[in-house]
């Protein structure tokens, strides 16, 4: 919410998440109350959309391979004070068919806290295997030879959307009482089996599916703004401000964010955030399918879909390392300037691009090129800065500075790929500065 000049305060209504104000002439600050049983208390302030000096890049990795696909997942925290995003990953749901066949991945962005984007990581696909309608899809699936029919698609549909609306019933019902827990979370998840792939999509992660013939697939997020959305939100008392409901939150689906979800007489689907996912299923192919990609909105923020399908395949040309491809689109997506949390699982399988020893090669001499040209430009700041009229140089100036070069050859989105590179090269020269 925009912070206001005059001096007021500022009380939250828990059933719409709006804000009233009122005049406080004993203090210049602006303050937030919570309106309980037992009157108002006051909110510290949160860190929700709080930034760092610089940013934490370390990434935190995962990956494996099996049932004919192979994964990898990195996570970093970036800008953000926190990091509020959480994963899940089962390569092999269970060791029971047709669980053994059948994976399960999903990336869940949290907001104004992580509680319930770890809650969910840990919960949804237990809480989902629990649903009638799914284990129904499992039975008619079994007595199919593990094929899905049309009935068996249908219900493990139903199951997983049962499962959303169950995990949010569970979380409200152990937070209700006192209203402590104000987080949530979007969730982008894919259920793959050998015949078809189940995304369910809540809020604004997003996954796609990339192909040989060029076709993509993209989930479509959940956004305030879009029509759909906006007459669920105004019917439900609220109101689409600056693109957000209330003027506050940016997402129009999640878990959590129980305050949203507090109007009196209408379903958990009908409140002003609803936990209820969009789900979609494809079928699969052998010969086109190459890879599919979950990630938070920190990714789509600065990449967009056809971006970043031809960045992963660019990649996976050059490299079967598929934890360093994933890295390489973090830092890409934050060179471009993201400034969020970010989370990316990537799932390649057997028709993905494979490593071109000629255009290894060929990004090799062009990394080269790319060092000396940052060496020459550091040597230029050098020179400049002893006539004492020139900036101190960081890693944001000197990409900058390398877009403005003529590089021949340079790969997709190739110099926000160096960003690594660039970070190496200042650290070692920081050192050695010290020394």
């Amino acid at each position: 919410m925009p912070q206001m000049n005059s001096d007021e305060s500022s009380i939250l209504d828990l059933n719409n998440c709006t804000t009233t104000t009122s005049p406080v002439f004993a203090s210049p600050r602006l303050r937030t109350w919570r309106i309980t049983k037992d009157g108002l208390k006051e909110v510290q302030p949160n860190t929700m959309g709080a930034f760092l000096d610089k940013p934490k890049t370390e990434k935190t990795n995962d990956n494996g391979e099996g049932n004919g696909l192979r994964y990898a997942v990195g996570s970093m925290q970036g800008w953000r004070i926190d990091m509020e995003d959480a994963h899940q990953v089962s390569l092999s749901i269970s060791d029971e068919p047709p669980f053994d066949k059948w994976s399960f991945f999903a990336v869940f962005d949290g907001h104004a806290g992580s509680y319930v984007a770890k809650n969910s990581a840990e919960n949804l696909l237990k809480t989902i295997l629990e649903e009638p309608y799914f284990k129904q899809g499992v039975e008619n699936v079994k007595r199919n030879n593990n094929t899905l029919t049309e009935e068996a698609k249908s219900l493990l549909e139903s199951g997983i959307r049962d499962g959303f609306l169950s995990l949010d019933a569970k979380l409200r019902s152990e937070h209700d009482e006192e209203g402590k827990e104000r987080s949530g979370t979007t969730a982008i998840c894919a259920l793959i089996t050998p015949e078809n792939i189940f995304f369910a999509n809540l809020g604004d992660s997003r996954a796609i599916g990339c192909r040989k013939d060029g076709k993509q697939f993209a989930t479509q997020d959940h956004k305030p703004y879009l029509d759909k959305e906006r007459e669920r939100i105004v019917k439900a008392g609220g109101s689409v401000m600056i693109e957000r409901v209330n003027g506050s939150l940016a997402v129009s689906r999640a878990l959590g964010d129980f305050c949203y979800k507090s109007v009196p007489g209408l379903e958990a689907t009908e409140q002003l955030v609803s936990p209820e996912p969009d789900i979609y299923v494809l079928d699969r192919s052998k010969d086109e399918d190459e890879f599919v990609v979950l990630a938070c909105d920190g990714i789509y923020d600065v990449l967009e879909n056809a971006d970043l399908c031809s960045v992963v395949r660019s990649r996976l040309s050059v490299s079967d390392n598929l934890p360093e491809i994933v890295n390489q689109v973090l830092d890409a997506a934050l060179a471009k300037g993201s400034r969020d949390n970010m989370t990316l699982i990537l799932v390649a399988f057997e028709g993905a691009p494979k490593p071109d020893l000629k255009l290894i090669e060929e990004e090799k001499k062009w990394f080269e090129e790319v060092e000396t040209h940052i060496q020459a430009i550091l040597t230029e700041h050098d020179a400049r800065s002893e006539a004492g009229d020139q900036m101190p140089i960081d890693a944001d100036k000197l990409t900058r500075m390398l877009h403005s070069r003529d590089i021949k050859d340079t790969p997709l989105h190739g110099i926000y790929l160096a960003r690594p590179l660039i970070d190496r090269i200042l650290k070692t020269r920081e050192s050695n500065q010290q020394d």
